[in-house]
């Protein structure tokens, strides 16, 4: 269970370092544009980062010795539905209106949220399947 959440959070970590250093290379170069992207891409995971902190202390205190039982992160994955709601109705408007930078930061936001779903469950998946072997 520990190992799943540290190789969760490190991997969150690689990739808050990662559009830091992006962010920083952007600003040097006069490239306002793609250092507020980059910016707007490390909120993001610091947001899931603090969501995924908070909802483990949650579970502290119970039987978390059945890593198979994804339900037991049923909080945390249901957080990728509720929070990109406002994201995919502001992209919707965006689209409506023309308004393409706009369009543009919701659909980095939603590409995050969803990277960051995927590789939970990639890496829920494999360490359930090492467990198991």
């Amino acid at each position: 269970m520990r190992e799943l959440e540290e190789r969760y959070l490190a991997y969150i970590n690689e990739k808050i370092a990662e559009h830091d250093n992006l962010h920083k290379q952007y600003k040097a170069d006069d490239r306002k544009d793609e250092a507020n992207l980059e910016k707007i891409k490390i909120n993001i995971y610091e947001i899931f980062k603090t969501l995924f902190i908070n909802d483990i202390k949650q579970l502290q205190g119970k039987n978390l010795e059945n890593i198979k039982d994804i339900n037991m992160y049923g909080g945390y994955l249901l957080r990728f539905d509720t929070i990109p709601v406002n994201w995919k109705k502001s992209l919707s408007m965006a689209k409506e209106h023309g308004d393409i930078v706009k369009q543009v930061i919701e659909e980095c936001k939603l590409a995050v949220a969803n990277e960051l779903k995927e590789k939970f469950l990639e890496m829920f998946n494999e360490l359930g399947r090492e467990i198991n072997d």
